[in-house]
């Protein structure tokens, strides 16, 4: 990919991820990206395409380094990993919650491509923590409620601001849960 491709996709997730997929326009990206009209439709044939590429790029970071966190860590201590790496997430400047659920949220009926983009996401992240539950005793139970408080802390965070506190009471309630289903 180019350099100014390069360019306008980092310019168009950062105005996405900060703002909105329906209030950021193409006007706006090119005027931040500094690239002409021209170059932007030569890379991206319309918004749409832009949106896909930009979700792409997010989940391809998300993956790698949530897998290069996790990988780092023995089976035991996967689940945990998991959730440390969100929490540092849920800490960082960056976080304005999920794009891929922004982007459902803000999409049109004709717009099914980029919800489809979500939902490989999100089912990724769950069979993630299904692979991380693996070797418990009762993994589908675990990893279905670990999956759904990690989704749930996503929206609450982003609503409520991080809190510390709630973070290591959700750490501490899911490790109480998983030794009581494996006892």
């Amino acid at each position: 990919m180019s350099k100014s491709a390069l360019k306008i996709l980092d310019t168009a997730e950062k105005l996405f991820n900060e703002q909105s997929f329906t209030g950021v326009g193409v006007d706006l990206i090119r005027d931040i990206s500094g690239c002409s009209k021209t170059t932007l439709y030569t890379h991206f044939k319309n918004k749409n395409e832009l949106i896909k590429q930009v979700l792409s790029v997010r989940d391809t970071q998300y993956r790698h380094s949530l897998m290069t966190y996790v990988e780092s860590h023995t089976s035991e201590e996967k689940v945990n990993s998991i959730l440390k790496w969100h929490f540092e997430w849920f800490q960082s400047e960056s976080f304005k919650g999920c794009m891929f659920v922004r982007v459902v949220g803000e999409s049109g009926k004709t717009q099914d491509d980029l919800i489809e983009y979500a939902r490989i996401h999100k089912i990724w992240l769950r069979d993630y923590v299904y692979q991380a539950c693996e070797s418990l005793k009762n993994y589908i139970v675990i990893a279905d409620l670990v999956y759904h408080i990690l989704e749930g802390l996503i929206s609450r965070f982003l609503v409520e601001g991080y809190d510390d506190t709630v973070a290591q009471q959700a750490y501490r309630n899911i490790n109480t849960m998983i030794a009581s289903l494996e006892s």
